[in-house]
């Protein structure tokens, strides 16, 4: 790894940070988790071990010749209890001007992951990549822009982030495993949200993930807990499974956007469980 950035054969994956450092309440996250259960994992953990070290966290990468980014973290709206984010300042910082992204591309359609795929101009909502290709999965695209989702009190992000982008830029709908370049494949991992994927990148007999919200935490790595934030509890539990798996039969690495950044790391085992450590 060489500063945020690793490569993956010829693919390369830059990490960019929407907003770095979070704080996030272990029982407001997990209020079923009792608080001793933590203590296995507070190397992640602030020092009083009530809250959770996170961070919100986009991946710039380049293959086949494009340039994608995927999802545009939590924006710079007033949102409850969230950080106002800073990712176009940290993309030019990091060297990719925004003209210069082919694809921007989701693995769902919670606040913090759709934020900056507009930025409010006095009361419009514009897009922040006008001239990008806006991915989506169709299912997800589909329940989150209905009437009654879009409308709900909770979901302003789509309403302000979404629907606004529906008919000025270019947008497509993919369902299940899709091909997104020779190196990279989109793959279902459901629960966390109806259609949740992940991001599966092959180059030079190497591998890597981008997971999105299969876990927020490493401390999931281990405990395959589900936060309050699951849509299906028992399917993410299912998903985080199966993928934790599938990374240690092919020896892939992991980028997680909400663990302490970069996020980048691989999975372990000690003493028969399971572990995330980050690249050094």
């Amino acid at each position: 790894m060489t500063g945020n950035t690793i490569r993956v054969g010829k693919v390369e994956i830059m990490a960019v940070a929407d907003a770095a450092r979070l704080a996030g309440p272990c029982q407001m996250v997990f209020p079923h988790i009792e608080a001793s259960a933590w203590t296995p994992h507070a190397e992640h953990l602030s020092e009083d071990g009530k809250s959770m070290n996170m961070s919100i966290t986009t991946y710039v990468v380049r293959s086949g010749g494009k340039t994608i980014l995927i999802d545009t973290g939590v924006g710079a709206k007033e949102r409850p209890f969230m950080p106002k984010g800073r990712l176009p300042e940290a993309l030019i910082e990091a060297g990719v001007p925004l003209e210069s992204i082919d694809i921007v591309a989701n693995t769902h359609m919670h606040v913090d992951h759709v934020g900056w795929h507009t930025t409010q101009v006095g009361e419009s909502y514009l897009p922040t990549f006008p001239s990008s290709k806006h991915l989506f999965n169709r299912m997800e695209w589909e329940y989150f822009t209905s009437d009654a989702v879009a409308n709900e009190p909770t979901n302003a992000h789509i309403r302000d982030c979404v629907i606004p982008i529906r008919d000025v830029v270019d947008i497509e709908l993919t369902e299940g495993e899709y091909n997104l370049t020779d190196e990279i494949t989109l793959v279902p991992s459901p629960g966390h949200t109806i259609a949740h994927q992940s991001f599966v990148v092959r180059s030079g007999g190497e591998a890597a993930i981008m997971w999105g919200d299969v876990c927020h935490h490493p401390a999931q790595v281990t405990e395959l807990w589900s936060p309050i934030f699951d849509m299906n509890p028992e399917q993410s539990r299912e998903t985080r499974e199966r993928l934790l798996q599938r990374i240690e039969d092919e020896g892939m690495l992991l980028a997680a956007g909400h663990f302490p950044f970069p996020g980048f790391g691989n999975v372990v085992r000690v003493e028969g469980k399971r572990y995330w450590r980050g690249l050094e």
